[in-house]
């Protein structure tokens, strides 16, 4: 249950509206009783969401100077994954079609006790915790509730303090990539106390740890088999969510698509399951999947460092050329294209249109380019012609073209 003294500071603060007062990147910081700094953005101005941000110290405001500063990168996926790196606490002010049930019937449930009636635009608080692969929840931890009342006072505060002077006074302004120390207040009894100034964290760096891959049984199962063809490759956070349990914040499972460069095959990886990634027992998927094909790469062009990382190891101990490849792939962006999409089940003329595209693409092969192609991708094809999915002349023409394959 939430804290019925959260609610009420919740309604103070929807009544001080801070935001007709201060734009999202007018950042002020408030130190916690915890002694931690709060960093605070307030947004709502622009008349669209309207919410207080709270981000506590570097990692939390180093995830604000993510987003700040993210540009568009031409993968979905990517754009997304920027998203999802968020790490703060909200107070938002919503619609009760914007909250979970049990949520509503909360905020119903105070406001009845204690008077209040809830009409208008943006009339339901709710509390939530952003952090990085998971889907925003409901905040739920003593400290969580304690820290987001303590911002709230301080807003409410720094709204009263607002009626008396401007934002530029108390040195409140617009931040930017450039914008080094921001003005801390505290808070002590029903007093807001200016502190000066405080540092304001850098951008977070993203480092990846190189993954070892010791499994002498794993490495020596895929030694064996024989390489075939260049792969493309990248580790995706998909777009869905995934809840192991309902009273548990969804998280966002990681997919290691590997594609090869001329077919457009995809190897058979699955996703990782929980929140964060077991790399271990990535790469033993990763491996299984060789191992189904019957075949493992002469080279595999990475996406990305983070990619890299993960699989330049068990490349490295089973003699396969790896590197990260910065030019186009365009089988590997037609597969990220296709799971964005879900082209097989929403449009089979679609579908139909790509496989008829596949089907022209080996027939224009020549035999060494079509002994690249995994050995379950010939056998599905060759089942196929026996069991007449194919016109007569393109099936004869494929049997022609896979003889001795």
């Amino acid at each position: 249950m939430t804290r019925d003294d959260l609610y009420e500071v919740a309604f103070r603060y929807k009544k001080a509206a801070l935001w007709r007062k201060l734009w999202d990147n007018d950042v002020f910081a408030v130190r916690l009783k915890s002694g931690k700094v709060g960093y605070i953005s307030i947004m709502g101005k622009n008349g669209e969401y309207n919410a207080l941000g709270l981000y506590i110290g570097e990692e939390g405001f180093g995830s604000y100077r993510v987003i700040a500063n993210a540009g568009y990168t031409g993968s979905e996926f990517k754009d997304h994954e920027l998203l999802l790196k968020q790490r703060c606490l909200q107070l938002a002010l919503e619609g009760k079609e914007d909250l979970l049930p049990d949520e509503v019937t909360e905020v119903r449930d105070y406001a009845k006790k204690n008077g209040i009636k809830l009409s208008g635009k943006n009339a339901y608080p709710q509390f939530i915790k952003y952090e990085p692969d998971y889907h925003p929840w409901k905040v739920k931890t003593e400290d969580d509730m304690e820290s987001l009342y303590e911002a709230a006072s301080a807003a409410i505060l720094l709204a009263e303090e607002l009626e008396k002077t401007s934002p530029a006074e108390l040195g409140i302004d617009n931040i930017n990539q450039f914008t080094a120390k921001v003005p801390l207040f505290e808070v002590k009894g029903d007093k807001l106390i200016a502190s000066g100034l405080v540092d304001l964290p850098g951008d977070l760096e993203e480092k990846y740890d190189y993954v070892k891959a010791d499994n002498e049984i794993l490495l020596a199962s895929v030694k064996k088999l024989p390489k075939k063809g260049i792969w493309e490759t990248e580790l995706l956070r998909m777009m869905e969510p995934v809840q192991d349990d309902p009273e548990e914040a969804p998280y966002y499972p990681l997919l290691l698509l590997v594609v090869e460069s001329k077919s457009g095959y995809m190897l058979p990886v699955p996703m990782v399951s929980g929140p964060e990634i077991d790399q271990q027992e990535l790469l033993q998927e990763y491996v299984k999947g060789w191992k189904m094909q019957g075949c493992y790469p002469k080279e595999l062009r990475c996406r990305d460092e983070r990619t890299y990382a993960l699989l330049k190891d068990i490349c490295e101990k089973t003699e396969v050329k790896v590197r990260i490849y910065e030019k186009e792939m365009p089988m590997l962006d037609e597969a990220e294209e296709a799971l964005l999409e879900d082209t097989l089940g929403d449009d089979p003329e679609e579908a139909m249109n790509q496989f008829a595209d596949i089907i022209d693409m080996i027939l224009n092969m020549s035999k060494s380019e079509l002994k690249m192609i995994p050995k379950p991708m010939i056998e599905e094809l060759k089942m196929m012609m026996d069991h007449d999915i194919f016109p007569n002349d393109i099936a004869t023409e494929l049997k022609e073209k896979l003889k001795g394959i």
